[in-house]
């Protein structure tokens, strides 16, 4: 009996032993998955933040794209190609600032196509049209100076800015472009030149506590005025008290 006993208790334990090791066998495997598996997530969530930070950074870039395609549409005149008005009342408000902090000129030009309403009567508006983008295409080919600019201001005037010219840079300027328009020999039959021709009027001054911009303005408008009535197809210039030193 107790050899009987004594070999069922070794049997008992071999078997506790044998199950022992199992279920430490099977916890070990248990652990070792559920590492697998953290570990599989982790890697997982790292790849998709990385992927999401990629993804973010490519709308970033593309929203960035997109907002300078607005600034530049919202900055162009639609017809021309060139800066619109409300381009030119920014730009001029800043170099203003920066001229008068500096203590340089700056120059500012009015152009008008001569009879052009003539010419869109004649022609019609698509010719008008026409029309007007060779002006401009003129205009912006005859400046092309670094920094100045040049804008549609409405209907068939533009303007343009010039940096650091005085009131003798400003009328070189404005000679090349009456001789580069004309020299486009665009027929007009109703124009005393027989071909499109443009007015061009300069002013000039040296920003100060003592003038502002909308003198500037009114002073190259008013030498438009004059120009037109002279006979058009010129360059003039309009000198005031306040453009004396430009």
């Amino acid at each position: 009996m107790q050899i009987g006993s004594a070999i069922e208790m070794l049997l008992l334990s071999l078997a506790l032993a044998d199950r022992f090791n199992t279920m430490r066998r099977e916890k070990y495997e248990a652990e070792k998955q559920s590492l697998r598996i953290m570990t599989d997530l982790v890697s997982t969530l790292k790849t998709s933040k990385k992927e999401l930070e990629i993804r973010v950074a490519d709308r970033t870039a593309e929203l960035l794209v997109l907002n300078k395609k607005l600034e530049a549409i919202s900055a162009t005149d639609a017809l021309t190609g060139i800066a619109n008005r409300r381009q030119f009342d920014t730009v001029f408000a800043e170099e203003w600032k920066r001229a008068q902090r500096l203590g340089q000129p700056l120059s500012l030009g009015l152009l008008d196509v001569d009879w052009f309403k003539k010419y869109n009567d004649h022609y019609g508006h698509q010719a008008g049209d026409e029309c007007l983008r060779q002006v401009a295409k003129v205009l912006d080919d005859t400046i092309g100076r670094a920094g100045d600019l040049v804008a549609r201001y409405g209907g068939e005037e533009f303007v343009f800015i010039a940096l650091s010219a005085n009131s003798e840079g400003a009328m070189k300027i404005a000679r090349r472009i009456c001789e580069a328009v004309q020299a486009q020999s665009l027929p007009h039959t109703l124009s005393d030149f027989g071909c499109v021709t443009v007015s061009v009027c300069v002013a000039s001054c040296v920003p100060s506590e003592t003038n502002r911009p909308e003198e500037l303005l009114a002073a190259a408008d008013k030498a438009l005025y004059r120009a037109k009535h002279r006979g058009r197809n010129q360059a003039a210039t309009e000198r005031q008290e306040f453009l004396q030193h430009a």
